[in-house]
């Protein structure tokens, strides 16, 4: 029990929560998250552009912080092997897969996040939490011994008049609380049902002394913004490439039009074009600069294609340092799924009278990149020396739709009964190919020379 009572973990957490530093953090989340999502993002350069600019050309924006966090996020992207002596857990994680590659994403974007995990229809669901106040001993401020977050709601409504509502977790308590401090009762004494913290803190690797910490989204977001900042304003020296219409002398206005199709005639003054002599092709390098610049920042090599495509031993070479980087990240969520698993062991004990094994352990696949020759001779080495057979390669390309040998079998079985079906109705008399070819080859009739 971090708190005596349940007014003074209230008081303490709404303080924690209206404090600075933690809507600044907010703010710049909620940034990473938009930035990730492409929702809205032209709001985050409107200031920069003032006047008539944003009525004659619209703000530029590009999709380029997904691409590149879902690039580095390489641990997850084929499923790991999790060794676990029995079966019913593969049942109750049935999601566990395709959430752990979101949270992988997710914590490269943010950072410090919190996956929880909850037990629902007789299985487990897990929910990432990064918006969140983390409860701490006086002693230890690095890990959490509690935790508050906010209850979800639906902000889109213009009819959504929910309260504000918080969830409050630490070893022994349990409830939720409204922004005006009023205790929200989830069971009848405010306890945690399961005697540990249902949830499990993920990390960056430079964390040192510090809780919060930024993902690598910071970054990339904010190269992403400068970047629709510098293609606005390509744009806007592209439409100015053609020059600036300058009149001297006194004339009306609301008698000038200008267009492609149109002729203006000028009573009293002069008119004349300026040109601006804008490098258009200088403003294109920078902007390929800032792109590689924050591509080498995170390990990434590209040339914008220039160079035609390249072998698996090629790309490997070139982006050793991601690899490298990927096995630094695999150390980490090795440590992190065997913490997991220690809550869902009591998760599912509490909820389901279910007591998981404590042998635990997690093989992550290599990244391959492709490389169709290798692969090539690597499948003939093995047909060779007896290491493998057309089963072995069926499965192989096609494990969800011939997940066992006999459906491999039975799928090879149906391929040489339609072989054979094929073969015979070629031999067929009737066929209309054969058909065909005997009319080709009859000899044709000569015909006579009519006399003249």
């Amino acid at each position: 029990m971090i708190f005596n009572n349940a007014e003074q973990v209230i008081k303490d957490s709404i303080e924690k929560l209206k404090t600075i530093n933690a809507d600044a953090r907010d703010k710049q989340k909620d940034m990473c998250v938009d930035y990730y999502q492409y929702a809205n993002t032209k709001r985050y350069i409107t200031q920069y552009f003032s006047g008539s600019l944003t009525t004659e050309i619209p703000l530029y924006t590009v999709n380029m912080t997904r691409r590149l966090i879902d690039k580095i996020s390489l641990v997850y992207k084929n499923p790991p092997e999790r060794g676990i002596e029995d079966e019913r857990y593969t049942d109750i994680t049935i999601d566990k897969n395709f959430t752990m590659k979101k949270v992988e994403r997710i914590h490269n974007l943010l950072g410090t996040i919190a996956l929880q995990v909850i037990w629902k229809d007789d299985k487990f669901v897990y929910v990432p939490r990064f918006m969140f106040e983390p409860i701490f001993d006086i002693d230890d401020r690095i890990t959490p011994k509690g935790i508050i977050y906010p209850v979800s709601k639906t902000s889109d409504s213009i009819y959504q008049t929910q309260e504000d509502e918080y969830v409050y977790w630490d070893n022994e308590q349990h409830f939720k609380f409204d922004s005006k401090g009023n205790v929200i009762h989830i069971n009848e004494d405010d306890l945690n049902p399961y005697g540990v913290l249902p949830f499990t803190f993920l990390q960056p690797n430079h964390q040192i002394d510090e809780f919060w910490n930024d993902g690598k989204g910071k970054d990339i977001c904010n190269a992403n913004r400068q970047i629709d900042v510098a293609m606005t304003m390509l744009q806007h020296h592209i439409r100015k490439a053609g020059g600036q219409y300058v009149i001297q002398g006194q004339v009306d206005t609301n008698n000038i039009e200008l267009g492609l199709n149109k002729v203006v005639v000028i009573d009293d003054g002069q008119m004349q074009n300026l040109n601006p002599n804008v490098s258009i092709q200088s403003i294109v390098d920078g902007i390929k600069f800032q792109l590689q610049q924050v591509a080498i920042n995170h390990h990434i090599s590209f040339d914008f294609g220039l160079n035609g495509s390249k072998s698996g031993v090629a790309l490997k070479i070139e982006n050793v340092s991601l690899l490298e980087q990927r096995e630094d990240d695999v150390e980490k969520f090795n440590r992190f799924e065997k913490e997991l698993y220690k809550v869902e062991q009591v998760i599912s004990l509490t909820e389901n009278n279910l007591s998981l094994p404590d042998d635990f352990s997690i093989n992550y696949s290599e990244i391959e990149f492709p490389d169709p020759e290798r692969e090539r001779d690597d499948w003939e080495w093995k047909f060779k020396h007896g290491l493998a057979d057309k089963i072995d390669y069926l499965m192989h390309y096609d494990p969800d739709g011939l997940p066992t040998r006999e459906d491999a079998e039975a799928y090879l079985a149906e391929r040489r009964k339609s072989t054979t079906i094929v073969k015979e109705q070629g031999t067929n008399a009737e066929n209309i190919f054969q058909a065909t070819k005997k009319v080709e080859d009859k000899p044709k009739e000569k015909v006579e020379d009519e006399p003249r």
